[in-house]
C-alpha cells in the first residue's frame, strides 16, 4: 500500500535536465543534458523543505518529487540521496516519488526499488496503447517494463498525456490498459493547438470511456473522472487548481527555487523569479482574468498558471483553445457521475450526497453547452 500523505508539502527537485525521449507535446524546451544537480545540493534542499513543513500549520509530511528531463539519468545521486535521508532522524513522514519513463529500469535498477518500494514510488508515463505511444513518446509497450512498476505498486495510475495526435484513440488506449490491469490517470497536454473538432472528439472518447465504466464496474475509473466538483457548491471565489506557490516548490538543478517546475528554465527559457516576485499565490481570486468569471464552471477549471504565463506572459491569462476541450470533459464527466451515484442512490454516504449534487449543478450550469459533431 502506498504511503499516501494528502496534506504533505511538495518539493520538486530537478535531478537533470536530460532525456532519452523527445515527445512531442513536452514542454521543457530548453534541455542542456549536461547539467544535473548534485548530491550535497539536493541534501541541503531536503533538509531546508523539512524545516518548512515543520514551521507550516498547513502541512503534514512532505512528498520529494525528483523530476527531469528523465530522472533516472541521474540514477547514482538519486539513490545516494534516498539511501542518506533514509539514515536521517526525520520527526516529519516524507515520501519519495518519480516520474519515468521506463525505458532504463534495467534488472539493477528494478532490484533497488523492489528493495525499497515502501518509501520510493515510480509513475510510469505511458500514453496509451503501442501506437499512442509511438506517435506521442517515440517508443512501444513491449520495450517498457509496465509490469513490474504496477506489481511494485498496483494502486498507483500509469500517467497517460493525451496529444492531438492521440486524442482520436483515447478510448481504445484506456480502455486497453484497464484490461490489463492497470489504472491510468490520463490528462490534456497543455499547450496544444486544440480545435472544436478536438473537442466534439474528445467529448465522444470520454464518452465511450465512461459508459465502459458504467458497464464494467469492476474496473476503477482514472482521475478524470473521480475528480470532484464539490467547490461549484461554494460561494467563496474560485480557488487554485494545485499549490503552485503555496505548499509547492521546485528547484531546478542550480538549486534556484520557483513556484512549482513549470516556471523553471528548462521551460520558461530564462530565470523568472525576478519577474514572479510580486504574484501572491496564496490569493487566488487575483489569479482570475475577467474574462473567466462569467465562466460557469470557473471554479473548477485546471487551468495551468505556468503555462498561462509561458504562452501569454500573465499567470491569470487562461488559454482559450482549452475551454472547449475542459467544457467538454467536465459536463461528460458531471454526467458520468450523476449516472454513477444514482446506480447506488440506496447506499450513498454523506459525502458521496455532496458529490452526487455537486456533480448536477455542475451538469445544469453546463446545460446550454452544446456539441457540434463534425
Amino acid at each position: 500500500m502506498i504511503r499516501r500523505l494528502p496534506k504533505a508539502r511538495i518539493c520538486t527537485l530537478y535531478t537533470t535536465h536530460a532525456c532519452n525521449l523527445n515527445c512531442i507535446y513536452c514542454f521543457e524546451k530548453y534541455k542542456d543534458s549536461s547539467k544535473k544537480m548534485s548530491l550535497e545540493l539536493a541534501q541541503k534542499i531536503i533538509l531546508k523543505e523539512f524545516e518548512e513543513v515543520r514551521k507550516s500549520p498547513q502541512s503534514e509530511g512532505l512528498k520529494i518529487d525528483l523530476f527531469g528531463g528523465e530522472p533516472l539519468l541521474n540514477f547514482s545521486m538519486i539513490k545516494d540521496l534516498c539511501e542518506w535521508l533514509w539514515q536521517q532522524s526525520i520527526d516529519q513522514p516524507y515520501i519519495f516519488y518519480a516520474t519515468t519513463n521506463g525505458t532504463l529500469l534495467n534488472k539493477e535498477k528494478q532490484k533497488w526499488f523492489r528493495q525499497h518500494k515502501d518509501d520510493f514510488v515510480l509513475v510510469m508515463s505511458v500514453d496509451g496503447d503501442s501506437a499512442m505511444q509511438l506517435k506521442n513518446r517515440g517508443c512501444t509497450n513491449d520495450k517498457l517494463p509496465i509490469e513490474f512498476v504496477h506489481e511494485l505498486w498496483p494502486e498507483q495510475p500509469l500517467k497517460m498525456t493525451i496529444s492531438r495526435e492521440t486524442v482520436s484513440g483515447l478510448a481504445d488506449g484506456v480502455i486497453s490498459l484497464l484490461k490489463m490491469g492497470y489504472l491510468v490517470d490520463s490528462r490534456l497536454a497543455q499547450g496544444e493547438e486544440w480545435t472544436e473538432e478536438d473537442a466534439v472528439t474528445y467529448r465522444k472518447e470520454l464518452s465511450k470511456i465512461a459508459q465502459f465504466h458504467l458497464d464494467n464496474e469492476d474496473f476503477l475509473p482514472g482521475a478524470i473522472f473521480t475528480r470532484y466538483y464539490t467547490d461549484v457548491l461554494s460561494e467563496q471565489p474560485a480557488t487554485k487548481f494545485c499549490g503552485t506557490g503555496t505548499n509547492m516548490r521546485a528547484y531546478d538543478v542550480d538549486g534556484n527555487c520557483y513556484p512549482c517546475h513549470m516556471f523553471a528554465p528548462i521551460v520558461m527559457g530564462r530565470d523568472v523569479r525576478e519577474e514572479l516576485k510580486d504574484i501572491d499565490f496564496h490569493k487566488p481570486e487575483t489569479l482570475i482574468e475577467d474574462s473567466c468569471l462569467q465562466c460557469p464552471v470557473v471554479q473548477v477549471c485546471p487551468t495551468c498558471l505556468g503555462f498561462n504565463f509561458l504562452d501569454r506572459g500573465n499567470v491569470a491569462r487562461r488559454d482559450k483553445k482549452m475551454c472547449k476541450m475542459l467544457l467538454s470533459e467536465i459536463k461528460v464527466v458531471s454526467g458520468f457521475q450523476i449516472q454513477y451515484y444514482m446506480k447506488r442512490k440506496n447506499h450513498l454516504s454523506d459525502e458521496d450526497i455532496v458529490k452526487l449534487k455537486a456533480a448536477l449543478v455542475t451538469y445544469q450550469q453546463l446545460k446550454d453547452f452544446e456539441f457540434e459533431d463534425k
